[in-house]
């Protein structure tokens, strides 16, 4: 049953779709390491700051490349020596003149957008950089905000789904977005083809602690809208007021989650709330920071205890709130049955 489970969620792995795989500054002149759907990747800008991923392995004897030395460019590997350019072409191998036409790496089209380095894992041939995720509100100079990254010990459906019912926050928040409306009030949800949407409406809502320190409001208005888009796209739009001045000043935020699978049980993790007022306040900027560091931690602490203690043919109850989780999910597994050798090469790594 366990081995079926493995099998089950390898099979959600889509890799025909971009994933964010770093923040634009993580990437220098350097090698760096990061497991992106079961592929060892390592990534480096060239001289000229073009952008290089490769699969992290030497064709030699499968040592990841990310241990080598970056020379010129090239990546030399420190086991033997071997030099690959930033195509992944073998162009020097110490021991030999002669190099073999299958010494060379696999490449992963990479694209920068909205400060995010995005990975396209599947057929290069359907890659087109017009379907990278749409989070022009994290790079736009109308907001201000920074993005965090955590890695979690699970399976990132349960991270979407922990997005997707914000009604646990007043219970694993309590010191930052807590709130017992949102917990109470039933919300609308809307499923399209291509996205999922939660919407609450809340009147004179006890404020969250968070806000309360931008607002200075006990009190306050809110409309709060969750939208998911695959594979692991989340944003959290947040207009709030105060109570009964719908047309006074209001309180704008974006708080934008990006999950991308590492292994069918680990993932990465990108957080970050942008703002349109106070843009030039960086003290400000660092205060949400440090909050959202603290949630996405929760968050974290929370989806990894559930996947450890998850037991498969246990009894399980679903809530109405669940509707919304449930439906990315379908929307993931039609996703995942337009990909059929993805799905049959699933099977074979986890079998």
């Amino acid at each position: 049953m366990a081995a079926q489970q493995e099998t089950e969620r390898g099979l959600m792995m889509i890799r025909n779709s971009w994933y964010m795989a770093a923040l634009s500054s993580e990437i220098k002149a350097e090698l760096f390491a990061r497991t992106i759907l079961n592929e060892k990747v390592v990534m480096y800008r060239t001289s000229g700051g073009k952008l290089t991923a490769l699969e992290d392995r030497c064709p030699h004897r499968q040592v990841p490349l990310s241990k080598g030395r970056l020379q010129d460019d090239t990546i030399e590997c420190w086991y033997h020596g071997m030099q690959f350019d930033a195509s992944g072409k073998c162009i020097h191998i110490p021991s030999q003149k002669v190099i073999p036409e299958r010494a060379c790496v696999r490449t992963y089209p990479a694209a920068e957008k909205y400060g995010f380095v995005w990975l396209w894992m599947g057929d290069a041939e359907r890659c087109d950089e017009a379907l990278i995720p749409d989070h022009s509100v994290c790079s736009s100079a109308q907001y201000a905000g920074e993005m965090c990254y955590t890695h979690a010990h699970t399976d990132y459906r349960l991270a979407i789904d922990n997005l997707l019912d914000l009604s646990h926050i007043a219970y694993v928040h309590p010191e930052t977005i807590s709130s017992l409306a949102v917990a109470e009030t039933s919300p609308e949800i809307t499923v399209s083809d291509s996205e999922v949407r939660v919407r609450r409406v809340l009147r004179k809502e006890k404020n969250s602690p968070l806000l309360k320190q931008m607002m200075k409001l006990d009190i306050i208005d809110r409309v709060q809208e969750v939208i998911y888009w695959p594979i692991g796209n989340t944003r959290v739009e947040t207009i709030a007021h105060a109570p009964d001045e719908p047309d006074g000043l209001a309180l704008r935020l974006f708080t934008t989650s990006i999950f991308t699978p590492e292994t069918v049980n680990s993932c990465h993790i990108w957080v970050g709330i942008h703002r349109d007022f106070a843009l030039d306040n960086q003290a400000l900027t660092q205060l949400i920071l440090d909050q959202v560091k603290k949630t996405v931690l929760e968050d974290k602490d929370v989806t990894e205890h559930l996947q450890a203690n998850w037991k498969t043919d246990a009894p399980i109850i679903h809530l109405a709130v669940d509707h919304a989780g449930h439906a990315a999910r379908r929307m993931l597994t039609r996703l995942q049955q337009q990909e059929p050798e993805v799905r049959e090469r699933g099977i074979v790594e986890l079998m």
